[in-house]
C-alpha cells in the first residue's frame, strides 16, 4: 500500500471513529446547527464566592468533518438579569454597537481515542485568537423524520482581557468558561 493511500485510510478510520460521517454512508458529513436543541452558555466567577452563568439566545452555523463555523449575536446575551445584560452589551464588555457578532472558525481537529480537540479562531470584539476546544460526542442517529442528526459538547476557557474587555473586575473574574451543546441535522 502506498503512503498516500495508507494516510487516507488512517484519516478515514479516525473520522469514522469520531462518528461525524453520516449514518450508513462513507461520505463526509456537515451538520447545520439546530438552535432549538443547542445552547451556547458561559460561566464566570462572582468574585470567588459564586458563579454567574448566562447564554446567547441567537447563533447559527454548522459543524462536521470539513469545518465548524459559528456566529453568535452578542446582543442576545442573557444572564437572567436585565441590568447586567445591558452592561454586558456596553463598551465595558462586548461593545455590541461596534462588534455585534462573535465568530468561531475551525482550523483543525485532532483525535486521540475518544478525546477530540478542535482548534480554531475565536473572534470577540476586535480580537481574533487561536483556541482549543475539548469536544465530546453526545450521539448520532436518525430522528423521527429520518434525518441524520448528531450532537456534540465543546468546552473551553478564555481570559476576558485577551479580547479587549476594558472592565477590570480583578483576577478572580478574569476567566470565562464557555460550553456549547450543539445538535444539528445533516446538510
Amino acid at each position: 500500500m502506498n503512503m498516500m493511500k495508507t494516510t487516507r485510510t488512517i484519516l478515514m478510520a479516525g473520522v469514522l471513529a469520531l462518528g461525524v460521517f453520516s449514518v450508513g454512508t462513507a461520505t463526509a458529513a456537515q451538520y447545520k446547527i439546530d438552535r432549538s436543541h443547542s445552547t451556547i452558555e458561559f460561566a464566570v466567577s462572582h468574585f470567588g464566592y459564586g458563579v454567574v452563568k448566562g447564554r446567547f439566545n441567537e447563533f447559527s452555523g454548522e459543524f462536521g468533518d470539513d469545518s465548524t463555523k459559528i456566529e453568535i449575536d452578542m446582543e442576545s446575551v442573557d444572564s437572567n438579569w436585565a441590568a447586567r445584560d445591558k452592561h454586558l452589551r456596553s463598551g465595558d464588555f462586548f461593545n455590541v454597537a461596534d462588534f455585534p457578532k462573535a465568530t468561531f472558525v475551525s482550523t483543525g481537529m485532532v483525535m486521540d481515542g475518544e478525546n477530540i480537540t478542535l482548534t480554531g479562531d475565536l473572534t470577540i470584539r476586535d480580537v481574533t485568537k487561536s483556541i482549543e476546544i475539548a469536544v465530546t460526542k453526545i450521539g448520532e442517529g436518525k430522528d423521527r423524520g429520518g434525518n441524520v442528526v448528531a450532537g456534540f459538547k465543546g468546552e473551553f476557557t478564555i481570559n476576558r482581557s485577551d479580547y479587549n474587555v476594558s472592565m477590570n473586575l480583578g483576577p478572580l473574574v478574569e476567566q470565562v468558561t464557555i460550553t456549547m451543546y450543539l445538535d444539528g441535522a445533516q446538510m
